[in-house]
């Protein structure tokens, strides 16, 4: 008689990150879903994991089933567990990634189609995968620092210098990680950062936003509540502020599973400019799970 676990417990799957490069430019492989959830949204290759088969064994077969591809190597750099990060069912993800030269490629099964996009051109991506991104172009920056042999093709001596240059580009600009303007709904993982005041009066702005949307506390003034982070910005000058954002900054580089969407904290009702606040926002450009505003990274950009 087979055993039968009492408890509930989740669905495996698998994702693949697929980068490809022919000797010009870096390319990320994507397939177009078929069905809902997140029907005509582009996803990565992947699919659960059956009964009979590894994590790896999934993602390779799924990756055939849905692109026609094969690859010689797929290099795992983490799973995926937010709860809710499925709207069907409890799902953990494990994700690998290779770099391959680009061939055509076919949407089958759940995919309606597949494509090779440039890295500056990719739609938005459904899920998590956005995330998923970032931390594949993570390890792959880890990787040509530890181990550049495993990223390297005959014919491409430039390769390991150029898909640095592609990571540095991914994870410390605003290339993949510019806020919103108009933030009004949130992915299980993403945290809504807003500018607040120390008694936590959340009347107006963002901060009236965070509490009726995103679990913002009354009379809480400071760091993480529900789905929402607060950095107080009407206590004085900008020097006031400063504190703050360093505990915020540190926050995150100790919450990775976690992506920050920063607003344009201070800029509003607390009648700062974006020229004063812009740069208490200088270290988090070296924290990969930290987006900030466009007008942010404007300024950034130019220091």
């Amino acid at each position: 008689m087979s055993y039968t676990y009492q408890y509930p417990h989740p669905a495996i799957a698998a994702d693949c990150v697929v980068f490809g490069y022919d000797g010009k430019e870096l390319q990320l492989l994507l397939i177009e879903r078929k069905n809902d959830p997140c029907k005509g949204m582009w996803a990565f290759p992947g699919g659960f994991m059956e009964i009979n088969e590894t994590a790896e064994a999934a993602a390779r077969r799924e990756l055939k089933e849905e692109t026609g591809l094969e690859v010689p190597a797929l290099m795992p750099f983490g799973s995926f567990s937010t709860v809710r990060r499925d709207p069907r069912e409890r799902v953990v993800s494990i994700a690998y990634y290779t770099v391959v030269e680009p061939t055509a490629a076919t949407g089958g099964d759940d995919a309606r189609m597949a494509a090779w996009f440039p890295i500056g051109e990719l739609p938005p991506l459904a899920f998590d995968h956005d995330e998923i991104l970032i931390k594949a172009f993570l390890q792959m920056w880890k990787d040509i620092s530890t181990e550049p042999e495993l990223l390297t093709m005959p014919g491409h001596p430039e390769m390991t210098d150029m898909l640095l240059w592609h990571c540095e580009k991914a994870l410390f600009s605003p290339l993949l990680r510019t806020a919103p303007d108009l933030i009004q709904s949130l992915k299980p993982n993403e945290i809504f950062v807003f500018g607040s005041n120390l008694q936590g009066m959340h009347g107006g702005g963002a901060a009236y936003i965070a509490v009726k949307k995103f679990g913002a506390v009354m009379g809480q003034g400071v760091g993480l509540q529900g789905q929402s982070y607060a950095i107080p910005t009407m206590q004085g000058g900008v020097e006031t502020i400063a504190p703050y954002t360093e505990e915020f900054i540190g926050f995150a580089r100790q919450h990775p599973e976690l992506t920050f969407l920063v607003t344009r904290i201070g800029c509003g009702i607390a009648g700062f400019r974006d020229e004063e606040i812009a740069p208490l926002f200088r270290d988090a450009v070296r924290v990969p799970n930290i987006r900030l505003p466009e007008s942010f990274w404007n300024l950034l950009g130019e220091e």
